[in-house]
């Protein structure tokens, strides 16, 4: 037949299905597509068993081993002649890709009386080399040569779909291909892998090919035969969520499935070779693709065991070379004296754009020397990122000394991180902190056991000791027991770069009684972990010491856990400088925690005592800016078929202070029921407010309330206080000297930040005086009293930026636009003409004036709410009560200044000078100057004692002793501290030196 030459390989195909007979079979057209290079296809058109259905033809290409060189085909180019929507399917990764091939088919099934078709495109991969099991890395010379030998996947080929198939549609389709000429039984070319056997009918009809591209493969290695089938458009997967058959001989629950990968189970051994999993991936990155076959196996020899992660081979798409990689390895030894455990991982990673690759490693090793027993245990990474070297090392030694029979120390533990920055994480999960676990761990864990979770432990060191290069951290840590009852272990960190944080860390645990140790009896009455931790950071400007206990407390029975922790927090700087907060066992209720205090449990308790019965009780305490919140409660259920009850008991308290006021709620319920009756409550509610006491109380009975008040009701509101309270109890004291011994509150500091060079302390005045680097002088002047504007001198404005300036004195009911503050700044310089010296003011020009603002609390400086009310039948105005949830600061006040000189630029230029004027010419100049004689120097004597003897002379000499001490007056010196000379000086010296007669 006639040769055809369009690139509409679709548009040929109906084309040979068309002239061909409709009752048996027949040779087809020849069809040559022309994408870069001509691919010459042979076709065969074969009807159905039942003519009147429909024809199948099938076009492939002549053997490899006929051709000198494979088919390069872009892929994308190829599926447009026959579907553009498929070809739209194509993975970014394949795009615009020139593939080898080394056979390609494809199977065209048209129905009659329809004007579309199904078809099924085979391409057979062209891998450059074999992959044997022998070429795997680190175990590959350990393998067998008789499993060795096996190549891993014979075939590998890139299947495309019109539409998904079924198991049973396939085996249709696999029966038209051609046998070949010369053995009847094989098929020309390699038909699609389906089940041997045939299954029932619901089998037959699951997936075996998606919609699109897909990866199809077969495993050679004996006893674990599997057919490999990945769907690789995503996007198709997506939309099909019918499960795709395995297309192997085992059960479906041996696979798993994902939208771009497939794991087998396997579990076969092979002498010392064991394979648990063959995972079948395909990856892309940086629009490149590439098919991975990843195993999961384990090699045992003698007393080795070794374990590999993500072992296996990469096959690039472009070139379909493979290469053999692995990203982790785990290795155990054992023997009667020694114990040796470690993992090691291997993890590509990117980085600010920037990729890298980084290797994580853990290790154990326990023996036995000299009688006693030691462990040494170490978890380290290293990069070489951004063309610097990043890493980490932390190890524990395990070892027993005994300083006292009440304190033996346990092990020590050692760290240091380089171009790592160290992040300590919160108290609740500081057992899950590497650098802790690494050291309360016992060191017989073996790594074999779970190489998954040894796996996701490494991987996790990144997100506490992650790259940052200039930073670095060391760390320090002690292992103790106390009284053989306490076992506790303190670690120190100190990290800089992107902050500067130290952090203390403790964990002690502890059991009564204590367990003995090789009893099998762990049972105890107490069972308690405390956690600690101390923080310092300068970024946060945070002082903090934080306590809780761990999950694992009870006392009396597992059954009664127990809970609770503190925290001490102090902010010193930075945004939240000035606030603070203390409190054990958490916050208020309805107290809305900001972001930046710490979460604490409850102190309380928690009991199932029986299935019956359980209690709960839990109190807390804080103290913040605003206020002091307290409160507990107490709770029992019981539970007895229908039957049930319950007891609730609690308090709360909310305190302020300046005005003084408090408020308290207490509240005792007990309800009942039965099945659908009841619920039978009785409950009692107790509100009091003071400090003028009073309250309401409330009772309940089934469906009864009855209110009683008592107390003056209207006195629930606080008075404002006065000036010289608030003073006396939230300024600062007054500094009373000798010259002033006034009483006034001392608000305003003044602080020479920077500039100092010399201390001075003058014998005239008790003042002290400084020498100061004019270039690097700062001033910092503060006020304890917010301002809402400042001038300096006279009447010289300052800036105040953006400072916020709605704020009041609330505990004196002053409001926002009652409130006046100023801030004035005087800057003078003494000055003497003659006798008299008087003080000038320094021009406000010399000066830069840097606003300085801080957050203040509400609770002193926020706006009044304040209510008029009547109090034993008089009008009295009264403060209305903070919300437990009020904003604790006024943000952003005018609190003082930096105050530096004014840097003037320079308004003046350089003339402008002729060229000539620069030339080194001489020039004699006459009469510049006039020799004079002088007299020769003359000393006192050769004789050593008389030159030490005019020296004594000369110190003590009237006349000397003024001159020298005009001068060192004149420098600022004391005479009496700074400079003692007398005539004993020439004694000193070994030789006297000459001096002038």
């Amino acid at each position: 037949m006639a040769t055809n030459t369009k690139p509409d390989l679709k548009e040929e195909l109906e084309k040979g299905l068309s002239e061909a007979s409709d009752d048996s079979p027949a040779k087809g057209p020849k069809i040559t597509i022309s994408l870069g290079e001509d691919i010459e296809f042979i076709s065969e058109v074969k009807p159905d068993e039942k003519p009147s259905t429909g024809k199948t033809i099938v076009a492939y290409t002549a053997y490899k081993e006929e051709k000198e060189e494979p088919f390069s085909i872009t892929l994308n180019d190829l599926m447009a002649t026959l579907d553009q929507s498929i070809a739209d399917l194509l993975p970014k990764g394949l795009k615009n890709k020139s593939i080898n091939f080394k056979n390609v088919m494809v199977i065209y099934r048209k129905e009659q009386n329809t004007s579309k078709g199904e078809w099924l495109f085979v391409l057979d991969l062209d891998i450059a080399t074999k992959i044997k099991l022998k070429s795997l890395p680190v175990v590959g010379d350990l393998i067998s040569d008789e499993v060795g030998k096996e190549e891993l996947v014979p075939s590998l080929r890139l299947v495309v779909a019109s539409k998904a198939f079924s198991i049973k549609e396939i085996r249709v389709l696999n029966d038209k291909i051609p046998n070949k000429p010369d053995d009847e039984e094989e098929k020309l070319i390699p038909p699609m892998p389906v089940p041997k056997e045939k299954g029932a009918e619901a089998s037959e009809a699951k997936l075996s090919v998606r919609k699109g591209f897909s990866l199809s493969g077969q495993l050679g290695l004996p006893d674990a035969a599997k057919i490999l089938s990945l769907s690789i458009s995503p996007q198709q997967a997506e939309e099909e969520q019918e499960e795709l058959a395995p297309g192997g001989e085992e059960e479906e629950d041996n696979v798993t499935n994902s939208n771009l990968a497939v794991w087998f189970d396997i579990d076969k051994t092979f002498g010392p070779f064991s394979l648990k999993q063959i995972g079948f991936q395909y990856e892309e990155e940086d629009d490149e693709a590439e098919i991975a076959i990843v195993i999961d196996a384990v090699l045992k020899i003698a007393g080795l065991t070794l374990s590999c992660d993500d072992l296996g081979v990469g096959i690039s798409l472009d070139d379909l070379t493979p290469s053999f990689k692995i990203s982790g390895i785990g290795i155990e030894y054992k023997n009667p004296t020694i114990e040796i455990s470690g993992a090691l991982l291997r993890a590509d990673k990117e980085k600010n754009g920037i990729k890298y690759t980084e290797y994580l490693g853990l290790a154990r090793l326990k023996f036995d020397l000299a009688g006693k027993s030691f462990g040494v245990s170490a978890i380290g990474a290293y990069a070489y990122y951004d063309g610097k070297p990043s890493l980490f090392l932390y190890a524990v030694l395990d070892v027993t000394i005994i300083v006292d029979p009440s304190f033996i120390i346990t092990g020590f533990a050692l760290g240091f991180g380089y171009n790592r920055y160290l992040k300590v994480p919160s108290i609740d999960k500081l057992l899950d902190f590497p650098l802790v676990a690494q050291a309360v761990e016992p060191t017989d864990s073996k790594f074999s056991d779970d190489s998954e979770l040894i796996t996701k432990k490494l991987s996790e060191m990144d997100k506490y000791m992650p790259i940052s290069i200039g930073s670095g951290f060391v760390a320090i840590g002690l292992k103790f027991t106390c009284f053989q009852m306490l076992d506790c272990f303190a670690l120190l960190t100190v990290a800089f770069g992107e902050d500067f944080e130290i952090n203390l860390l403790g964990i002690a645990k502890m059991k009564i009684p204590t367990p003995a140790k090789d009893s099998k009896n762990t049972s105890c009455i107490l069972n308690m972990t405390m956690l600690l931790r101390a923080r310092f950071s300068l970024s946060e400007g945070v002082i903090s010491i934080e306590g809780q206990l761990a999950s694992d407390c009870y006392i009396l029975s597992p059954d009664c856990r127990l809970t609770g922790g503190f925290a001490v927090c102090l902010w010193v700087s930075g945004p939240h400088a000035g606030d603070f907060v203390i409190t054990l066992g958490g916050y208020h209720p309805l107290f809305k925690k900001p972001a930046h205090y710490p979460t604490v449990p409850r102190l309380g308790f928690h009991w199932k005592v029986g299935d019956c019965l359980s209690l709960k009780g839990e109190k807390y305490f804080a103290l913040c800016a605003h206020a002091i919140m307290a409160g507990g409660r107490l709770e029992a259920n019981f539970k007895l078929g229908k039957l049930w009850a319950n007891f609730v008991a609690e308090a709360h308290f909310l305190i302020s202070w300046k005005p003084y006021y408090y408020e308290i709620l207490v509240q005792v319920r007990i309800q009942a029921g039965y099945g659908i009756l009841g619920p039978v409550s009785l409950g009692v509610q107790l509100h009091i407010w003071g400090p003028e006491f009073a309250g309401t109380a409330t009772f309940r009975i089934i469906f009864v309330k009855v209110t009683v008040e008592f107390g003056d009701q209207s006195s629930r509101l606080p008075e404002p206080i006065d000036w010289e309270s608030f003073q006396s109890s939230f300024l600062p004291p007054a500094k009373s000297t000798a010259q002033d011994s006034s009483t006034a509150a001392d608000v305003c500091s003044v602080v020479l930040n920077q500039g100092v060079t010399k201390q001075l302390s003058p014998a005239t005045t008790k003042e002290v005086a400084f020498v100061v680097n004019p270039k690097e002088l700062e001033l910092v002047v503060n006020s304890a009293i917010p301002s809402k504007q400042a001038s300096y001198g006279d009447n010289q404005p300052l800036p105040v930026s953006n400072a916020n300036t709605d704020f009041g004195v609330r505990s004196m009911g002053i409001k926002k636009d009652q409130l006046e503050s100023s801030y004035n700044i005087k800057i003078t310089r003494n000055t003497t003409e003659g006798d008299e010296s008087e003080s000038v003011t320094v021009d406000y020009d010399q000066f830069q004036f840097i606003p300085i603002t801080q957050d203040v609390p509400t609770a002193l400086w926020g706006d009044a709410k304040v209510k008029l009310t009547k109090v034993k039948g008089k009008d009295s105005e009264r403060i209305l009560l903070p919300e437990a949830n009020d904003q604790q600061f006024v943000k952003n006040t005018l609190s003082g200044f930096r105050i530096v000189p004014q840097i003037k630029e320079d308004v003046c230029s350089t003339n402008i000078i002729d060229v000539n004027e620069l030339r080194h010419d001489t020039t004699a100049i006459n009469d510049v100057y006039a020799w004079q004689k002088t007299t020769a120097f003359s000393g006192v004597s050769t004789d050593n004692q008389a030159r030490t003897t005019a020296i004594n002379n000369n110190i003590v000499s009237t006349n000397t002793q003024n001159k020298r001490n005009n001068l060192l007056q004149s420098l600022g010196f004391n005479l009496a501290d700074d400079v003692k000379l007398t005539d004993s000086v020439a004694n000193s010296f070994v030789i006297a030196p000459q001096v002038k007669a």
